[in-house]
């Protein structure tokens, strides 16, 4: 039934921001789309899946290796393939969590990896956002531009404030509470390995960090054939909160809440709507044939059998865990 929403929400926001377009125009933009700036864009979104794959293999393999940088980058473009096929962000993680276990992790170290590898795209999207700020007031409204504010310090709040304080007082209190099992011993080994070595938080979130910079560069490439007289940097002032935006659980893909922040962020800068809704029709059109292009040869690789079994496996064990 979510599933069934989510499509519902994609399609109705797409036929809603095309119903108000002029189609003239949309079809003349059509024509000056060049495969050369697809290429260049195609290149920078790979390289993020790269830079996705190397954070994935850090986190899984703290404490004890499970995989090398290869199995990541299988791991990694099989679980977004899944996204694909089924229409779904769970349907990924799962497939990323039964495919950890196959490599010799653990049920709970896969899920209290994967659990942190999706914060940690959240909060580069965060500390982006911030950065570029200030900068984004030149173009809002006041009171937009303080509520947009207030957002983003909750969001930072909650994840750089509570969550550690959260974790501190477990672990402190971890032997008056009486819960011995192994899944509480590993979540504390796992947290404490983190804490204990700074270089791991900087290559988790400087793989973050360049992982959505390749994203904002191939949008940057997608702009250029446009001739929309808008810099780099002046994409960067939108650009992290359309992502932020786009990222939320509400719609298929992002399909729909991606073109609709596209179309309102853009349009800050004076882009038209139809060129930003195109823009950003091209960016989840080669992110799909990105990870089709790269998915479908990892996929090839793997028994798509047994990790269809072991995802029913973990599907049912989340599942009960978390009644």
């Amino acid at each position: 039934m979510k599933t069934a929403v989510k499509i519902f929400l994609s399609v109705g926001i797409l036929l809603a921001l095309v119903w108000r377009m002029d189609w003239d125009i949309l079809g003349e933009l059509i024509n000056h789309i060049k495969p050369s700036a697809w290429g260049y864009a195609m290149v920078m979104v790979v390289l993020q899946s790269l830079f996705l794959s190397y954070r994935w293999m850090i986190l899984i393999n703290i404490g004890r290796n499970h995989l090398n940088f290869m199995q990541a980058v299988q791991v990694t473009m099989v679980s977004f393939m899944a996204n694909i096929v089924f229409l779904t962000s769970l349907s990924g993680v799962i497939v990323r969590i039964a495919m950890a276990v196959q490599y010799g992790s653990s049920l709970f170290k896969a899920f209290f990896a994967t659990a942190i590898d999706r914060a940690m795209t959240l909060i580069a999207l965060i500390i982006f956002s911030a950065l570029f700020l200030p900068s984004l007031g030149s173009y809002l409204d006041a009171a937009l531009h303080t509520n947009l504010t207030l957002y983003l310090i909750i969001l930072m709040a909650l994840i750089f404030g509570l969550m550690p304080v959260m974790v501190f007082a477990l672990f402190k209190n971890m032997d008056r509470l009486p819960l011995s099992t192994r899944n509480i011993k590993t979540a504390q080994r796992y947290t404490k390995i983190i804490l204990s070595k700074p270089i791991i938080t900087l290559k988790v979130i400087l793989s973050s960090l360049l992982g959505q910079a390749c994203l904002f560069v191939s949008i940057y490439f997608i702009c250029l054939p446009a001739n929309i007289n808008v810099s780099f940097m002046d994409l960067m002032v939108v650009l992290p909160i359309i992502t932020l935006v786009a990222s939320l659980p509400f719609s298929i893909g992002g399909w729909g809440l991606r073109e609709g922040a596209f179309i309102f962020g853009l349009g800050l800068l004076g882009v038209p709507m139809e060129e930003a809704f195109l823009i950003s029709v091209q960016i989840g059109l080669i992110g799909m044939l990105a990870t089709i292009l790269i998915g479908i040869p990892a996929a090839l690789t793997v028994d798509l059998e047994k990790i269809g079994h072991q995802s029913k496996l973990v599907f049912v064990s989340l599942k009960d865990r978390l009644r």
